[in-house]
C-alpha cells in the first residue's frame, strides 16, 4: 500500500468517525439537536466527497501514467448536486426531524477538508 492509499484510508476513516460522533451527539443532546443534525448530514456528504476525490485522483494518476485520453471529469457538478440534494433532503425531512441548522450543514460539508488539514498539521508537528 503506497502513501496515497494510506492517506485516503486514514482520511475516510477519520471523516466517518467524525460523522458518527456528530450522529451520536445529535441523538444525545436534544438542546443542540438542530446543530448536530446539520453537522451530521453535512459531514455525511463530506464523506462522499472524500471517497469521490480519492477515486478521481486515482483515475487522474492512471491517465497520467498510461498517457491515455479520457473524457474530462464532472466532479464539481457532482459535488454541487450532492450539496443541493442534501439541502433538499433537509427540507423534505424537516417535519420529521425538526429544524436543521443551515450553518451546521455548511460547516459539515467541510469536515473532509478539515480532517485532511488536521492530519497534515499533526504529521508536520510529529516530524519536527
Amino acid at each position: 500500500m503506497n502513501e496515497f492509499q494510506r492517506l485516503v484510508r486514514r482520511t475516510v476513516k477519520s471523516t466517518l468517525t467524525v460523522t458518527l460522533v456528530f450522529a451520536a451527539l445529535w441523538a444525545l443532546l436534544p438542546s443542540l439537536r438542530s446543530l448536530f443534525a446539520g453537522l451530521t448530514i453535512g459531514s455525511a456528504v463530506s464523506l462522499y466527497f472524500a471517497v469521490s476525490a480519492s477515486k478521481q485522483t486515482e483515475m487522474a494518476a492512471d491517465v497520467a501514467l498510461r498517457q491515455v485520453r479520457k473524457r474530462p471529469s464532472t466532479i464539481m457538478m457532482y459535488r454541487m448536486v450532492m450539496i443541493l440534494g442534501a439541502v433538499l433532503v433537509v427540507q423534505a425531512l424537516e417535519p420529521k426531524i425538526g429544524y436543521v441548522s443551515l450553518p451546521g450543514l455548511l460547516i459539515g460539508f467541510f469536515v473532509y477538508q478539515l480532517v485532511l488539514l488536521v492530519g497534515f498539521l499533526y504529521s508536520k508537528l510529529k516530524t519536527s
